[in-house]
Protein backbone atom coordinates (compact mmCIF):
# COMPACT_ATOMS: atom_id res chain seq x y z
CA UNK A 1 0.00 0.00 0.00
CA UNK A 2 3.00 2.67 1.18
CA UNK A 3 4.62 1.39 -2.00
CA UNK A 4 1.78 2.04 -4.31
CA UNK A 5 1.18 5.89 -2.83
CA UNK A 6 5.38 6.21 -3.10
CA UNK A 7 4.85 5.45 -6.76
CA UNK A 8 2.29 7.71 -7.13
CA UNK A 9 3.72 10.58 -5.73
CA UNK A 10 7.04 9.34 -8.04
CA UNK A 11 5.22 9.92 -10.88
CA UNK A 12 3.18 13.11 -9.63
CA UNK A 13 6.94 14.78 -9.05
CA UNK A 14 7.70 13.94 -12.62
CA UNK A 15 4.71 15.41 -14.02
CA UNK A 16 5.05 18.64 -12.25
CA UNK A 17 8.65 18.87 -12.97
CA UNK A 18 8.09 18.26 -16.86
CA UNK A 19 5.21 21.00 -16.47
CA UNK A 20 7.91 23.48 -15.02
CA UNK A 21 9.98 22.37 -17.71
CA UNK A 22 7.71 23.11 -20.51
CA UNK A 23 6.55 25.95 -18.95
CA UNK A 24 10.75 27.28 -18.78
CA UNK A 25 10.86 26.94 -22.15
CA UNK A 26 7.92 28.37 -23.73
CA UNK A 27 8.74 31.19 -21.41
CA UNK A 28 12.97 31.45 -23.06
CA UNK A 29 10.66 31.09 -26.46
CA UNK A 30 8.48 34.33 -26.09
CA UNK A 31 11.42 36.27 -24.11
CA UNK A 32 13.59 35.73 -26.98
CA UNK A 33 10.49 36.13 -29.50
CA UNK A 34 10.07 39.77 -27.86
CA UNK A 35 13.86 40.64 -27.72
CA UNK A 36 13.69 40.09 -31.50
CA UNK A 37 11.35 42.71 -32.01
CA UNK A 38 12.94 45.15 -29.68
CA UNK A 39 16.57 45.14 -30.89
CA UNK A 40 15.31 45.01 -34.29
CA UNK A 41 12.96 48.02 -34.10
CA UNK A 42 15.48 50.20 -36.04
CA UNK A 43 17.12 50.69 -39.56
CA UNK A 44 20.74 51.28 -38.07
CA UNK A 45 23.32 48.85 -39.19
CA UNK A 46 23.83 47.95 -35.67
CA UNK A 47 19.97 47.17 -35.40
CA UNK A 48 19.85 44.67 -38.61
CA UNK A 49 23.27 42.77 -37.16
CA UNK A 50 21.25 42.25 -33.65
CA UNK A 51 18.30 41.23 -35.08
CA UNK A 52 20.22 38.71 -37.04
CA UNK A 53 21.68 37.32 -34.17
CA UNK A 54 18.54 37.43 -32.42
CA UNK A 55 16.36 35.56 -35.20
CA UNK A 56 19.26 32.73 -34.68
CA UNK A 57 18.13 32.28 -31.02
CA UNK A 58 14.79 32.53 -31.63
CA UNK A 59 15.06 29.74 -34.56
CA UNK A 60 17.02 27.67 -31.85
CA UNK A 61 14.24 28.00 -28.90
CA UNK A 62 11.08 28.78 -30.81
CA UNK A 63 11.25 27.70 -34.42
CA UNK A 64 7.78 25.82 -34.12
CA UNK A 65 6.19 29.08 -32.87
CA UNK A 66 4.32 30.89 -35.70
CA UNK A 67 4.51 34.05 -33.56
CA UNK A 68 8.62 34.19 -34.09
CA UNK A 69 8.12 33.90 -38.05
CA UNK A 70 5.86 37.16 -37.87
CA UNK A 71 8.18 38.58 -35.62
CA UNK A 72 10.60 38.20 -38.00
CA UNK A 73 8.70 39.66 -41.04
CA UNK A 74 7.63 42.61 -38.91
CA UNK A 75 11.15 43.44 -38.18
CA UNK A 76 12.37 42.97 -41.64
CA UNK A 77 9.37 45.20 -42.86
CA UNK A 78 10.49 48.00 -40.41
CA UNK A 79 14.21 47.50 -41.28
CA UNK A 80 12.89 48.01 -45.09
CA UNK A 81 14.85 44.76 -45.94
CA UNK A 82 11.56 44.35 -47.98
CA UNK A 83 12.85 41.17 -50.19
CA UNK A 84 13.85 38.49 -47.09
CA UNK A 85 10.57 39.86 -45.61
CA UNK A 86 8.84 38.46 -48.49
CA UNK A 87 10.69 35.35 -47.82
CA UNK A 88 9.62 35.03 -44.26
CA UNK A 89 5.79 36.16 -45.06
CA UNK A 90 5.71 33.15 -47.37
CA UNK A 91 6.81 30.58 -44.95
CA UNK A 92 4.17 32.30 -42.91
CA UNK A 93 2.08 32.00 -45.04
CA UNK A 94 2.60 28.41 -45.78
CA UNK A 95 2.05 27.02 -42.64
CA UNK A 96 -1.20 29.56 -42.20
CA UNK A 97 -2.55 30.25 -45.54
CA UNK A 98 -5.44 32.62 -44.44
CA UNK A 99 -3.70 34.91 -42.51
CA UNK A 100 -5.46 37.83 -43.16
CA UNK A 101 -2.49 40.43 -41.75
CA UNK A 102 0.16 38.46 -43.55
CA UNK A 103 -1.86 38.49 -46.56
CA UNK A 104 -1.72 42.30 -46.28
CA UNK A 105 1.78 42.69 -45.83
CA UNK A 106 2.99 40.37 -48.46
CA UNK A 107 0.79 42.39 -50.73
CA UNK A 108 1.70 45.75 -49.38
CA UNK A 109 5.34 44.19 -50.22
CA UNK A 110 5.12 42.88 -53.17
CA UNK A 111 4.14 46.41 -54.38
CA UNK A 112 6.59 48.35 -52.96
CA UNK A 113 9.24 46.16 -54.90
CA UNK A 114 7.07 46.83 -57.90
CA UNK A 115 6.07 43.02 -58.75
CA UNK A 116 2.51 44.19 -59.36
CA UNK A 117 0.75 41.06 -61.10
CA UNK A 118 2.22 39.09 -58.42
CA UNK A 119 0.44 41.37 -55.72
CA UNK A 120 -2.74 41.56 -57.70
CA UNK A 121 -2.71 37.86 -56.88
CA UNK A 122 -1.95 38.16 -53.06
CA UNK A 123 -4.93 40.88 -52.77
CA UNK A 124 -7.00 38.60 -54.78
CA UNK A 125 -6.51 36.07 -52.29
CA UNK A 126 -7.05 38.27 -49.13
CA UNK A 127 -10.19 39.90 -50.91
CA UNK A 128 -11.99 36.75 -50.99
CA UNK A 129 -10.70 35.89 -47.62
CA UNK A 130 -12.54 39.29 -46.73
CA UNK A 131 -15.92 37.99 -48.97
CA UNK A 132 -15.51 34.39 -47.11
CA UNK A 133 -15.13 35.30 -43.21
CA UNK A 134 -18.03 38.05 -42.89
CA UNK A 135 -17.30 39.86 -39.47
CA UNK A 136 -19.29 38.60 -36.38
CA UNK A 137 -18.26 41.49 -33.78
CA UNK A 138 -18.02 45.12 -33.46
CA UNK A 139 -14.11 44.37 -33.23
CA UNK A 140 -14.06 42.03 -35.98
CA UNK A 141 -16.06 44.43 -38.46
CA UNK A 142 -13.70 46.96 -37.93
CA UNK A 143 -10.52 45.09 -39.02
CA UNK A 144 -12.60 43.64 -41.83
CA UNK A 145 -13.11 47.44 -42.81
CA UNK A 146 -9.54 47.97 -42.23
CA UNK A 147 -8.62 45.58 -44.57
CA UNK A 148 -11.06 46.90 -47.39
CA UNK A 149 -9.48 50.47 -46.77
CA UNK A 150 -6.21 48.78 -47.21
CA UNK A 151 -7.69 47.29 -50.80
CA UNK A 152 -9.66 50.51 -51.26
CA UNK A 153 -5.91 52.07 -51.25
CA UNK A 154 -3.85 49.43 -53.35
CA UNK A 155 -6.55 49.50 -56.02
CA UNK A 156 -6.47 53.60 -55.81
CA UNK A 157 -2.19 53.33 -55.90
CA UNK A 158 -2.47 51.05 -59.14
CA UNK A 159 -4.88 53.60 -61.02
CA UNK A 160 -2.88 56.60 -60.08
CA UNK A 161 0.75 56.50 -58.54
CA UNK A 162 1.08 53.54 -60.54
CA UNK A 163 -0.86 53.74 -63.55
CA UNK A 164 1.92 53.82 -66.11
CA UNK A 165 3.57 51.01 -64.90
CA UNK A 166 -0.04 48.61 -65.12
CA UNK A 167 -2.61 47.45 -67.17
CA UNK A 168 -5.08 49.47 -66.12
CA UNK A 169 -7.38 46.87 -68.21
CA UNK A 170 -6.60 44.04 -65.51
CA UNK A 171 -6.66 46.79 -62.71
CA UNK A 172 -10.33 47.52 -64.00
CA UNK A 173 -11.11 44.02 -63.78
CA UNK A 174 -9.81 43.07 -60.08
CA UNK A 175 -11.32 46.48 -58.88
CA UNK A 176 -15.06 45.11 -60.76
CA UNK A 177 -14.46 41.45 -59.28
CA UNK A 178 -13.23 43.13 -55.62
CA UNK A 179 -16.56 45.29 -55.51
CA UNK A 180 -18.40 42.50 -56.25
CA UNK A 181 -18.02 40.80 -53.20
CA UNK A 182 -18.31 43.28 -51.18
CA UNK A 183 -22.09 44.31 -49.42
CA UNK A 184 -23.40 48.07 -49.45
CA UNK A 185 -21.97 49.40 -46.68
CA UNK A 186 -18.16 47.61 -47.08
CA UNK A 187 -18.18 49.16 -50.55
CA UNK A 188 -18.75 52.63 -49.38
CA UNK A 189 -15.72 51.97 -46.80
CA UNK A 190 -13.49 50.36 -50.40
CA UNK A 191 -14.41 53.23 -52.78
CA UNK A 192 -13.74 56.22 -50.08
CA UNK A 193 -10.07 54.66 -49.28
CA UNK A 194 -9.88 54.77 -53.25
CA UNK A 195 -11.14 57.36 -53.85
CA UNK A 196 -8.81 59.51 -50.58
CA UNK A 197 -5.86 58.25 -52.47
CA UNK A 198 -6.38 59.60 -56.10
CA UNK A 199 -7.71 63.10 -54.38
CA UNK A 200 -4.49 62.49 -52.99
CA UNK A 201 -2.26 61.87 -55.95
CA UNK A 202 -3.79 64.62 -58.28
CA UNK A 203 -3.13 66.93 -55.37
CA UNK A 204 0.45 66.28 -55.20
CA UNK A 205 0.43 66.15 -59.19
CA UNK A 206 -0.85 69.28 -59.14
CA UNK A 207 1.46 70.54 -56.66
CA UNK A 208 4.74 69.00 -58.84
CA UNK A 209 3.46 70.86 -61.50
CA UNK A 210 3.30 74.30 -60.30
CA UNK A 211 6.49 73.59 -58.65
CA UNK A 212 8.07 72.37 -61.81
CA UNK A 213 6.40 75.66 -63.55
CA UNK A 214 8.20 77.97 -61.06
CA UNK A 215 11.34 76.02 -61.59
CA UNK A 216 10.89 76.75 -65.42
CA UNK A 217 9.85 80.42 -64.86
CA UNK A 218 13.05 80.77 -62.38
CA UNK A 219 15.01 79.11 -64.84
CA UNK A 220 14.16 81.18 -67.51
CA UNK A 221 14.59 84.26 -65.25
CA UNK A 222 17.81 83.02 -64.34
CA UNK A 223 18.63 82.26 -67.62
CA UNK A 224 18.13 86.04 -69.19
CA UNK A 225 20.22 87.60 -66.49
CA UNK A 226 23.35 85.07 -67.16
CA UNK A 227 22.86 86.21 -71.15
CA UNK A 228 22.14 89.45 -69.98
CA UNK A 229 25.44 89.18 -68.00
CA UNK A 230 27.61 87.80 -70.27
CA UNK A 231 26.81 89.85 -73.24
CA UNK A 232 27.45 93.09 -70.71
CA UNK A 233 30.62 91.26 -69.87
CA UNK A 234 31.54 90.48 -73.54
CA UNK A 235 30.70 94.47 -74.40
CA UNK A 236 33.06 94.84 -72.04
CA UNK A 237 36.33 92.74 -72.76
CA UNK A 238 35.46 94.02 -76.55
CA UNK A 239 36.03 97.21 -75.44
CA UNK A 240 39.31 96.06 -73.30
CA UNK A 241 40.78 94.45 -76.54
CA UNK A 242 40.47 97.09 -78.50
CA UNK A 243 42.40 99.29 -75.90
CA UNK A 244 44.68 96.38 -75.63
CA UNK A 245 45.74 96.29 -78.74
CA UNK A 246 45.79 100.49 -79.76
CA UNK A 247 47.83 100.53 -76.46
CA UNK A 248 50.10 97.99 -78.16
CA UNK A 249 50.01 99.40 -81.79
CA UNK A 250 50.92 102.95 -80.24
CA UNK A 251 54.25 100.93 -78.45
CA UNK A 252 55.53 99.69 -81.61
CA UNK A 253 55.00 103.21 -83.39
CA UNK A 254 56.94 104.74 -80.63
CA UNK A 255 59.36 102.26 -80.75
CA UNK A 256 59.90 102.62 -84.50
CA UNK A 257 59.84 106.79 -84.37
CA UNK A 258 62.36 105.98 -81.49
CA UNK A 259 64.32 103.83 -83.70
CA UNK A 260 64.05 106.04 -86.78
CA UNK A 261 65.18 109.33 -84.42
CA UNK A 262 68.30 107.21 -82.94
CA UNK A 263 69.08 106.14 -86.89
CA UNK A 264 68.66 110.03 -87.83
CA UNK A 265 70.96 110.85 -85.25
CA UNK A 266 73.33 108.07 -86.03
CA UNK A 267 73.92 108.51 -89.58
CA UNK A 268 75.84 111.88 -89.40
CA UNK A 269 78.14 110.48 -86.31
CA UNK A 270 78.46 107.34 -88.83
CA UNK A 271 79.67 109.32 -91.73
CA UNK A 272 81.65 111.42 -89.91
CA UNK A 273 83.66 108.12 -88.45
CA UNK A 274 83.63 106.72 -91.70
CA UNK A 275 85.48 109.56 -93.33
CA UNK A 276 88.03 110.19 -90.01
CA UNK A 277 88.45 106.77 -90.08
CA UNK A 278 89.23 106.82 -94.06
CA UNK A 279 91.73 109.86 -93.35
CA UNK A 280 93.29 107.89 -90.93
CA UNK A 281 94.17 105.10 -93.36
CA UNK A 282 95.52 107.75 -95.72
CA UNK A 283 97.41 109.01 -92.84
CA UNK A 284 98.53 105.89 -91.66
CA UNK A 285 99.69 105.11 -95.02
CA UNK A 286 101.90 108.47 -95.07
CA UNK A 287 103.24 107.84 -91.72
CA UNK A 288 104.25 103.97 -92.98
CA UNK A 289 105.98 105.28 -95.73
CA UNK A 290 107.52 108.58 -94.20
CA UNK A 291 108.80 105.93 -91.56
CA UNK A 292 110.24 103.36 -94.28
CA UNK A 293 112.18 106.19 -95.87
CA UNK A 294 113.90 107.90 -92.34
CA UNK A 295 114.99 104.01 -92.04
CA UNK A 296 116.61 103.65 -95.21
CA UNK A 297 117.87 106.99 -94.95
CA UNK A 298 119.74 106.21 -91.28
CA UNK A 299 121.13 103.33 -93.17
CA UNK A 300 122.61 105.46 -95.87
CA UNK A 301 123.93 107.81 -93.56
CA UNK A 302 125.54 105.00 -91.81
CA UNK A 303 127.31 103.79 -94.35
CA UNK A 304 128.33 107.44 -96.08
CA UNK A 305 131.98 108.92 -95.58
CA UNK A 306 130.97 111.97 -97.50
CA UNK A 307 130.30 114.83 -95.00
CA UNK A 308 128.39 116.53 -97.84
CA UNK A 309 126.37 113.30 -98.80
CA UNK A 310 126.02 113.08 -94.38
CA UNK A 311 124.22 116.47 -94.02
CA UNK A 312 121.87 115.93 -96.99
CA UNK A 313 120.70 112.23 -95.66
CA UNK A 314 120.52 114.24 -91.60
CA UNK A 315 118.13 117.19 -93.60
CA UNK A 316 116.09 114.57 -95.36
CA UNK A 317 115.90 112.73 -92.42
CA UNK A 318 114.58 115.84 -90.45
CA UNK A 319 112.30 117.17 -92.81
CA UNK A 320 110.86 113.20 -92.70
CA UNK A 321 111.08 113.04 -89.27
CA UNK A 322 108.68 116.71 -89.06
CA UNK A 323 106.20 115.15 -91.68
CA UNK A 324 105.90 112.23 -89.30
CA UNK A 325 105.45 113.99 -86.24
CA UNK A 326 102.72 116.33 -87.87
CA UNK A 327 101.12 112.73 -88.93
CA UNK A 328 101.12 111.45 -85.37
CA UNK A 329 99.76 114.19 -83.83
CA UNK A 330 96.69 114.57 -86.92
CA UNK A 331 96.09 110.67 -85.99
CA UNK A 332 96.27 111.33 -82.24
CA UNK A 333 93.64 114.15 -82.76
CA UNK A 334 91.52 111.88 -85.10
CA UNK A 335 91.77 109.08 -82.68
CA UNK A 336 90.05 111.25 -79.85
CA UNK A 337 87.60 112.24 -82.78
CA UNK A 338 86.91 108.63 -83.62
CA UNK A 339 86.64 107.69 -79.51
CA UNK A 340 84.28 110.29 -78.97
CA UNK A 341 82.31 109.15 -82.29
CA UNK A 342 82.09 105.75 -80.70
CA UNK A 343 80.87 106.76 -77.19
CA UNK A 344 78.26 108.96 -79.09
CA UNK A 345 77.41 106.10 -81.34
CA UNK A 346 77.56 103.41 -78.24
CA UNK A 347 75.02 105.86 -76.09
CA UNK A 348 72.81 105.64 -79.06
CA UNK A 349 72.41 101.62 -79.02
CA UNK A 350 72.03 101.60 -75.27
CA UNK A 351 69.29 103.90 -75.82
CA UNK A 352 67.59 101.23 -78.67
CA UNK A 353 68.52 98.51 -76.70
CA UNK A 354 66.51 100.30 -73.85
CA UNK A 355 64.06 101.41 -75.96
CA UNK A 356 63.33 98.10 -77.45
CA UNK A 357 63.54 96.26 -73.83
CA UNK A 358 60.97 98.67 -72.63
CA UNK A 359 58.71 97.81 -75.80
CA UNK A 360 59.15 94.37 -75.56
CA UNK A 361 57.89 94.04 -71.55
CA UNK A 362 55.47 96.74 -72.24
CA UNK A 363 53.95 94.64 -75.29
CA UNK A 364 54.10 91.19 -73.97
CA UNK A 365 52.35 92.59 -70.60
CA UNK A 366 49.38 93.62 -73.25
CA UNK A 367 49.58 90.27 -74.87
CA UNK A 368 49.43 88.46 -71.41
CA UNK A 369 45.97 90.63 -70.87
CA UNK A 370 44.94 89.91 -74.71
CA UNK A 371 45.52 85.73 -74.37
CA UNK A 372 43.86 85.85 -70.75
CA UNK A 373 41.06 88.06 -72.12
CA UNK A 374 40.66 85.39 -75.17
CA UNK A 375 40.13 82.81 -72.61
CA UNK A 376 37.82 84.30 -70.78
CA UNK A 377 35.56 84.84 -74.07
CA UNK A 378 36.20 81.20 -75.06
CA UNK A 379 34.72 80.42 -71.59
CA UNK A 380 31.80 82.55 -71.68
CA UNK A 381 30.79 81.48 -75.36
CA UNK A 382 30.72 77.66 -73.70
CA UNK A 383 28.78 79.29 -70.39
CA UNK A 384 26.43 81.33 -73.20
CA UNK A 385 25.34 77.83 -75.42
CA UNK A 386 24.87 76.37 -72.10
CA UNK A 387 22.86 78.87 -70.96
CA UNK A 388 21.04 79.19 -74.15
CA UNK A 389 20.33 75.49 -74.56
CA UNK A 390 16.92 74.35 -73.74
CA UNK A 391 16.11 72.33 -70.49
CA UNK A 392 13.60 71.14 -68.59
CA UNK A 393 14.95 72.13 -64.66
CA UNK A 394 14.56 69.47 -61.89
CA UNK A 395 15.05 70.81 -58.75
CA UNK A 396 15.00 68.96 -55.56
CA UNK A 397 11.84 69.93 -54.60
CA UNK A 398 10.64 69.08 -57.73
CA UNK A 399 12.39 65.77 -57.16
CA UNK A 400 11.00 65.20 -53.78
CA UNK A 401 7.26 65.64 -55.01
CA UNK A 402 7.37 62.96 -57.63
CA UNK A 403 8.93 60.68 -55.51
CA UNK A 404 6.65 61.00 -53.04
CA UNK A 405 3.45 60.93 -55.42
CA UNK A 406 5.02 57.60 -56.61
CA UNK A 407 5.50 56.06 -53.29
CA UNK A 408 2.89 53.31 -51.90
CA UNK A 409 3.90 54.96 -48.41
CA UNK A 410 2.19 58.30 -49.03
CA UNK A 411 -1.01 56.30 -49.25
CA UNK A 412 -0.90 53.57 -47.45
CA UNK A 413 1.72 51.94 -45.17
CA UNK A 414 1.35 48.56 -43.17
CA UNK A 415 0.54 49.19 -39.27
CA UNK A 416 3.60 48.12 -38.12
CA UNK A 417 3.60 49.77 -34.34
CA UNK A 418 -0.10 47.64 -34.10
CA UNK A 419 1.41 44.27 -35.28
CA UNK A 420 3.94 44.77 -33.00
CA UNK A 421 2.35 45.66 -29.68
CA UNK A 422 -0.10 43.14 -30.68
CA UNK A 423 2.34 40.19 -31.00
CA UNK A 424 3.79 41.57 -27.87
CA UNK A 425 0.30 41.41 -25.82
CA UNK A 426 0.09 37.64 -27.03
CA UNK A 427 4.10 37.03 -25.89
CA UNK A 428 3.16 38.17 -22.06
Amino acid sequence: MIGCRVRILLATGSFLLSLAGSARAENAADASIAKLLEVGWSISPQARAAADAQWAEVQRLARGDLRAIEASWLVLMQQRRFDEALKRLDEHLARSPEDRDALRAKAWVQTVLKNYSVAFVTADRLSSLLAAQRPQTPESTDEQEDAVAFLGRLIGYYGGPAADSINQDDRKQLEKKWLDRLDASARTVFEDARNSVLSRYLEMTDESVSAKERAIANAKADKEKSLAELQTESEKLDAKTKELEEKRDKLNSEFKSEVDEINRQDQPLLLQQSQLTGHASSLNADLTSYTSQIFTLRQLLANEKNPGRQQQYLAEINSLSLLASRIDADLLGINRLLGNLRLQRAGLQTRRAQAQASTNAQVNSVDRELADINKRERRNDAMEKRASRPSVPSTSKVRSLAAQASALSTYDSYPLEAAKARLLESLR
